[in-house]
């Protein structure tokens, strides 16, 4: 009995390859904040390493930058420069607009301001004169730059507005309820209107908003669609995933890019799949979106800035564009300017212009080109540091220390080779951390364990026999144990006596 539980609790190197993957597998499992921080940054030089994919050619984005404000003065515009804007992309055959901007506040038009107040002046001395009112009331309908834009908006009937949700309860803390509710209505027209959803559908792990802040109520009620462009990014500050649902009350929201597709795509069916433990795709006619449970979409970036076409918005106002750049294109507007610039950190850049994550979405889902990381690759992974794991326990106690090392190097070697090229070829995220030190932790245990192992054999040969053989003989037996064993060997020898 006691033979056998000593057996069952001595070490071994199969037992410790089983100890330490067991643990790898309890790591990954519980997702260690820090080694999930090392896969994303694995992650970005799986990006950097395939280097730049060439765009559908779909999206182009106006960008206001430099130039423009060097040519149209400083930002903000007056909505009439917005306007006129609008009106040129229309005529140019753009077939969806979307702003990466909100208009939020009134325009500030001092004109505008001096005829309100000639209308109350008029009022407070008696002046009652119908011709006079109605021509101030012309005059004033001239001078409203968010009316003008309004029209240019309602005329195109492809605009599609961006605007944000408040996602914390300390931003939305000073408003009213009603205050609130009043901003429902300008956001109306980025809600999904078909959920597909199971019988009971845990909605903790979707992004619940406390208030939106949206655009003036004349323009949101003349623009065709809406979508809010809130960007969440991972603990080091990058933006790799981005969020196409929103709950906020009771209705769930679409984000820009979701909404411009659909509005290009001349509004097809689109569903939002809600399943027990959250979100589970969203569908658009045959299209599939694959999401986390969030709602979120693995952004497949396909190169660095400007890998979509960047027009300056000073280019198209003042005619130097040919306007088929335009024809039948999402175009989205968008700041690159210093000062008003959206940046945001990617896996390319960490100055990346935020509307280009928008195009960058579009075309991952027209061309159905996503980074896959679903259940069967989570699977993978699993698979993955076991037969690893168990590979190193089985060759490394089998090798001498410097064919350990090698062999171990391209092991892990041809690993990392083609966990790179299934993601380059097949967009298949699969981790790569874990399993690698998985790998390692299996090598350095088992070394270790084996020079202690090897080094207490040692010193007990010695004490056996420092006192009966000579040094070089007992540094003979040293270098190979295995030769210390009782019975002796059997050899054919020839033996020659001389006087």
């Amino acid at each position: 009995m006691k033979e056998r539980l000593k057996k069952m609790f001595s070490v071994s190197p199969l037992k410790i390859t089983v100890v330490v993957t067991l643990l790898a597998l309890t790591l990954f499992l519980l997702d260690v904040p820090f080694l999930r921080f090392m896969e994303l940054k694995a992650l970005d030089l799986r990006i950097l390493s395939r280097g730049k994919i060439p765009s559908g050619g779909e999206t182009v984005i106006a960008v206001i930058d430099e130039k423009s404000l060097a040519e149209l003065g400083r930002w903000p515009w007056p909505r009439t420069t917005i306007a006129k804007l609008v009106d040129i992309l229309k005529i140019h055959g753009a077939k969806a607009i979307g702003f990466d901007i909100v208009f939020a506040e009134p325009d500030e038009n001092s004109s505008l301001k001096t005829l309100y107040e000639l209308t109350q002046d008029a009022r407070k001395i008696g002046i009652t004169d119908k011709r006079l009112r109605a021509l101030l009331g012309e005059k004033k309908a001239l001078a409203d730059n968010d009316a003008i834009l309004a029209r240019a908006i309602k005329k195109a009937q492809n605009v599609t507005l961006g605007y944000f949700f408040h996602i914390s309860k300390k931003e939305v803390a000073h408003l009213t309820e009603q205050d609130i509710e009043a901003t429902i209505e300008n956001i109306s027209g980025s809600k999904y209107s078909m959920i597909k959803a199971a019988k009971n559908v845990n909605e903790t792990a979707i992004v619940h908003a406390y208030a939106a802040a949206p655009n003036l109520k004349q323009l949101s009620e003349a623009a065709e669609n809406s979508g809010y462009f809130n960007a969440f990014p991972d603990s080091d500050g990058a933006i790799r995933w981005s969020p196409l649902v929103i709950k906020f009350r009771d209705t769930y929201y679409s984000s820009l890019a979701m909404s411009l597709l659909i509005q290009y795509l001349d509004w097809p069916m689109c569903v939002l799949n809600l399943g027990e433990f959250g979100v589970e795709g969203i569908k658009i006619e045959k299209m599939e979106v694959p999401t986390d449970d969030t709602g979120r979409v693995l952004v497949n970036y396909l190169g660095p800035a400007k890998t979509f076409p960047h027009y300056s918005v000073s280019d198209i106002m003042n005619g130097r564009l040919s306007p088929d750049k335009f024809q039948g294109k999402i175009v989205i507007i968008g700041a690159t300017a210093t000062g008003i610039y959206d940046l945001r950190v990617t896996p390319f850049s960490t100055v990346y212009p935020g509307v280009e994550i928008h195009a960058t979405v579009i075309d991952n889902i027209l061309h159905q080109n996503f980074l896959k990381q679903s259940w069967w690759i989570k699977f993978l992974d699993v698979l993955s540091i076991i037969i690893v794991g168990l590979i190193m326990g089985l060759l490394i106690p089998r090798l001498k220390a410097i064919s350990g090392i090698m062999i171990s190097l391209l092991f892990i070697g041809a690993f990392i080779t083609a966990n790179i090229t299934l993601f380059s070829r097949y967009n298949m995220w699969l981790n790569l951390i874990y399993p690698v030190l998985t790998m390692l932790a299996v090598y350095l245990v088992i070394t270790v364990y084996r020079y202690i192992t090897e080094e207490r054999e040692k010193k007990k040969i010695r004490n056996a026999f420092q006192y009966y053989l000579t040094p070089s003989v007992i540094a003979e037996m040293l270098k190979d144990p295995s030769k210390l064993k009782l019975g002796g060997d059997k050899k054919q020898l020839t033996v020659l006596f001389s006087d």
